[in-house]
């Protein structure tokens, strides 16, 4: 269509300046030394008009090895990004080797992006080939050592994902040179520690893992419930009350009032026998907020003044009716306060609302000293099929890795 239109407008030229040269031709005379030359206006300009279009296609002739290159550099990069494409959706789909054998092609031609070199490490990595994964890195720091920084870290996210850790430690004291600051610095040494069980290190990063925002609130917050929690373990761990209570004083007073946090250190105060230590924390938590893992701990503290601890499970009654904790610890106070009609009461409540086996245990116990040995066997028998643990507690806080992994894993 272009070229249709400029020929209708040459063609329309032509016949103009035809019509217009026609009476008058116009008369051009050119001299240099003993040469001259004489012409017409209209040939002289045609003549400067194909001099004009010959010089123009000298100019191309010259231009066509530069053109030649870039159109084939043009098609070598459709080829490579086909190649990277098809390796891509190959690593999406699963068909890691073949996504592998595109890269290693890809990356052979020296003009493969980073992440070629990244995707093809991966790959590798995901194969078990740990060898040819750090090949794959090498390669791109050599070729692109402006982006060491980003190797480094793609190189402790695969460590850290096969659990090398000692390898992961490595890379990462690199890249803590290079950007110490940084939030993905941080992240990968918040994991590192999670998988090394490095609590003290761990402890130590948690308030620069605040202040680069690595976590939100509340991820943090489970995050430092977790690592101190080691820390109240640690200070029990010799059966030292005082060790224990100077520990728990060295504690930011809001990871004091975290509840899970709370329920391990009052579980070690149980353990060693500080049961109106215990209680008190217990009332002055619970008076402000509802916890059943607090509530499930004040039934086994055994205070001194008994009636007193009933007294104040029943005030709490009046309130969380409903709740089978509560419930559960009542029927433990009543038995110790050796009420055996309420103890009754409170554990076939529980039991109503959500069945346990420790509630079908204390109750089948209860129903033996009662002498009604039938209904004890079939108490035994539900709490039995409920499961094979006999007690079922109210969990504190768990130091499952698996957790912590969930609370470090980036998003």
């Amino acid at each position: 269509m272009k070229w249709l239109l400029l020929a209708l407008v040459a063609l329309i030229g032509s016949v103009t300046v035809a019509l217009v040269a026609l009476p008058d031709p116009g008369y051009v005379l050119i001299g240099y030394g003993k040469y001259s030359v004489e012409t017409t206006l209209l040939v002289f300009a045609v003549v400067l008009l194909l001099a004009y279009f010959g010089l123009r296609g000298l100019a191309g002739l010259w231009h066509v090895p530069v053109r030649v290159h870039r159109w084939e550099q043009r098609r070598e990069d459709r080829r490579l990004q086909r190649w990277f494409d098809e390796a891509t959706q190959a690593l999406s789909e699963g068909r890691v080797e073949r996504a592998e054998r595109r890269l290693a092609r890809l990356l052979k031609s020296g003009q493969a992006p980073l992440q070629a070199y990244l995707s093809a490490a991966q790959a590798a990595s995901q194969l078990g080939a740990d060898e040819r994964r750090d090949q794959y890195l090498q390669l791109a720091l050599r070729r692109q050592p402006q982006a060491e920084p980003s190797v480094l870290i793609h190189q402790a996210e695969l460590q850290l994902a096969n659990k090398q850790s000692d390898q992961a430690q490595t890379t990462l004291a690199r890249l803590h040179k290079l950007l110490p600051n940084n939030p993905a610095t941080l992240r990968l040494e918040m994991q590192l520690y999670v998988q090394q069980h490095d609590w003290p290190r761990l402890r130590e990063l948690l308030p620069a893992l605040r202040r680069a925002q690595v976590l939100d609130h509340a991820r943090w917050q489970k995050l430092a419930v977790q690592v101190y929690r080691e820390q109240v373990l640690a200070f029990s761990s010799a059966s030292d009350l005082d060790g224990l209570n100077a520990g728990w004083k060295q504690l930011p007073p809001p990871v004091q009032q975290d509840p899970a946090l709370l329920a391990v250190y009052i579980e070690q105060l149980v353990r060693l026998g500080a049961h109106s230590r215990a209680d008190q924390l217990l009332r002055e938590h619970l008076g402000r907020h509802w916890d059943q893992r607090l509530v499930y701990l004040f039934g086994d503290v055994k205070d001194a003044d008994i009636a007193a601890q009933q007294a104040q499970g029943e005030r709490w009654l009046e309130k969380h009716s409903e709740d089978p904790v509560l419930l559960l610890a009542l029927a433990k106070i009543s038995l110790r306060n050796h009420l055996w009609g309420k103890a009754r009461s409170y554990l076939e409540a529980s039991i109503g609302h959500e069945p346990t086996p420790e509630a079908y245990r204390l109750l089948a116990t209860l129903l033996e000293q009662i002498d009604e040995p039938e209904k004890a066997a079939e108490c035994y028998r539900k709490g039995l099929a409920l499961g094979s643990g006999g007690v079922s507690r109210v969990p504190s806080v768990p130091a499952e890795s698996d957790q912590l992994t969930a609370i470090t894993r980036s998003d």
